[in-house]
């Protein structure tokens, strides 16, 4: 049965360990030669870690990718475009802010679809921070889970995760936003941070600009004293993140993203075998 990654909700809590299972031996996964499968990638934008990651894991795969720019902007409806490049392609893997769209082709599609991005999810991500969560600290269920910030494409998509797998976390959201879904909300910064081990934050959109969200060092002296914090670059250092908290050892560090290669490499050999 032909499956999807648009949003997390894709996915059950047993998937995704059977993913971060893969991830653990991404060096040694591989297709077979015999299978001479193509992938088609298109990403809007300008991406840098997420495309370089799946390119990269296409090709160390044996998967050839093919690149067709701007995929989904043409008027074509979806229900063509995909009836005549399932011919061709055995994986999508797209980038494309227009999230309805992407469902909508993904849906009539007969072959898997990626969402590498889009304006409501960034699932590919999440669950790779949330993989470096597990591979570097240890056991999921001893951590609280602080999510931070203006409701985000990143931040739903760590809404859903953590509810898929009753992981224990507060979305802190400023007042007047609505969250993806109602569970486990605050507005108190203070409520999210006390005792966090981990803590989200991404980009704010342009309409916000409350600097009490801000996430500060000082923020931090109520959270665990080991607590990791994962902002979702490119992140901006006068708004969602002061710069003392990237240069203090809170900050989970660049090499974290590093398994974003491991963790899509292994979404990939999941959804194409």
């Amino acid at each position: 049965m032909k499956r999807n990654l648009i949003t997390l909700h894709d996915l059950s809590s047993e998937e995704i360990f059977q993913i971060f299972d893969l991830a653990d031996r991404a060096a040694s996964l591989a297709i077979s030669s015999d299978a001479k499968l193509t992938a088609c990638y298109s990403f809007e934008g300008n991406s840098l870690r997420t495309r370089a990651t799946f390119i990269k894991a296409l090709f160390d795969l044996g998967i050839s990718p093919i690149e067709l720019p701007n995929l989904l902007k043409t008027s074509e409806a979806v229900e063509h475009l995909a009836g005549y490049l399932d011919y061709w392609f055995d994986l999508y893997v797209i980038r494309d802010r227009n999230h309805t769209r992407m469902a909508q082709f993904a849906e009539v599609c007969e072959k898997p679809v990626i969402n590498a991005l889009s304006s409501d999810a960034h699932p590919c991500e999440v669950l790779t921070d949330l993989y470096s969560v597990r591979k570097e600290k240890g056991d999921l269920e001893k951590f609280k889970f602080c999510v931070l910030g203006p409701p985000t494409n990143v931040l739903n998509s760590w809404n859903r995760l953590c509810q898929i797998l009753e992981l224990d976390y507060v979305q802190v959201i400023p007042q007047g936003f609505k969250p993806v879904e109602e569970a486990n909300l605050s507005h108190s910064k203070s409520t999210g941070l006390k005792d966090a081990d981990v803590v989200l934050t991404d980009v704010w959109p342009d309409s916000f600009d409350n600097r009490d969200f801000q996430l500060t060092l000082e923020d931090l002296k109520i959270a665990s004293s080991d607590a990791w914090v994962i902002p979702c670059p490119p992140f901006n250092i006068v708004n969602e993140i002061h710069q003392e908290v990237i240069d203090s050892p809170y900050f989970a560090g660049y090499a974290q993203k590093r398994y974003l290669y491991d963790v899509q490499k292994a979404l990939i050999y999941y959804l194409t075998n």
